[in-house]
């Protein structure tokens, strides 16, 4: 137990101060315990969530809210900027997933987005027509690798992971405080389905 506590408050700390994902950061932190990375004891992702949200209440109190707003509010501007994109049309939908969502996210961490659609060629265009530069990379997904566009704004990485569409289920928002606090993001995706729907007419 005591093992499992020390790895969970060592990969919180990797992800809250250096921008590690929860996949880099058991491993650093089984590293630097001398335990293998799939040891018994090693803590599962909820587990380190809230590892994180007690280091981040304890240490950056001030901070992360501060900066947790500050990205809430690029992805919304997000997802109402993919919703302007001309050449998009209600088969592409897009979510705020992750960090940004769940009330962790700090000043290392990247805005997550899912984007589902069947055309995917089409949607990297649609973003290059709109003079964003994109790097391509990878994530792996649902156990699936899923391509990754990732652009840049305001100093932060704003990923975009591409799903099938068939992938797509409407957010159910919780009642915890920190899932009430981003119905604001749910509410601009919806819109971005109307504001689609409507250009497609």
């Amino acid at each position: 137990m005591a093992l499992a506590l020390e790895l969970a408050q060592l990969a919180a700390r990797h992800i809250a101060e250096e921008g590690l994902s929860y996949f880099e950061a058991k491993r650093k932190a089984a590293k630097q315990v001398g335990v293998a990375e799939h040891h018994a004891a090693m803590p599962t992702n909820c587990v380190i969530e809230q590892a994180l949200r007690d280091y981040q209440a304890e240490f950056m109190g001030d901070s992360q809210p501060k900066e947790l707003a500050r990205l809430r509010a690029l992805a919304a501007s997000w997802l109402t900027h993919l919703a302007q994109l001309p050449d998009l049309n209600e088969s592409c939908w897009a979510l705020v997933v992750g960090a940004v969502v769940n009330g962790t996210a700090g000043e290392h961490s990247p805005v997550h987005l899912q984007v589902f659609t069947d055309e995917v060629k089409h949607f990297e265009i649609a973003l290059l027509n709109a003079g964003i530069e994109l790097e391509y990379t990878e994530q792996k997904v649902e156990g699936s690798m899923r391509p990754v566009l990732v652009a840049q704004d305001q100093g932060v990485p704003i990923a975009i992971t591409l799903m099938p569409r068939q992938r797509y289920v409407a957010p159910q928002i919780s009642k915890q405080d920190d899932y009430a606090q981003a119905a604001t993001l749910t509410q601009l995706q919806f819109m971005m389905t109307q504001l689609s729907a409507g250009k497609s007419k």
